[in-house]
């Protein structure tokens, strides 16, 4: 048995007693998307703030709701990605 059909076979046999592998790729690419959603929020976060000020010279009613609400987004995707993170590294290990 060469290594990629011993491999296909532990996936298998894993994935019939109710184990579920990632790979690593695929993790990896996750983590990217993850992080360059942050990135978006967060500009879409300071886009907001600015938004606030100007209505704030405007006499318009201010956005902070939005502004906490993208805060919060942004920092629960984070911390998934760090967890996406912690499951690479446990497969890894």
């Amino acid at each position: 048995m060469n290594d990629k059909e011993f491999v296909n076979e532990v996936r298998r046999k894993l994935r019939d007693n109710g184990y579920m592998l990632i790979s690593g790729d695929f993790i990896d690419k996750l983590i990217t998307t993850l992080h360059a959603n942050v990135t978006t929020i967060n500009t879409m976060t300071e886009i907001a703030e600015i938004e606030t000020k100007l209505q704030d010279i405007s006499a318009h009613q201010p956005t902070d709701r939005q502004v906490n609400s993208l805060k919060e987004l942004s920092q629960r995707i984070s911390e998934i990605a760090f967890n996406v993170e912690d499951v690479r590294h446990d497969q890894q290990a």
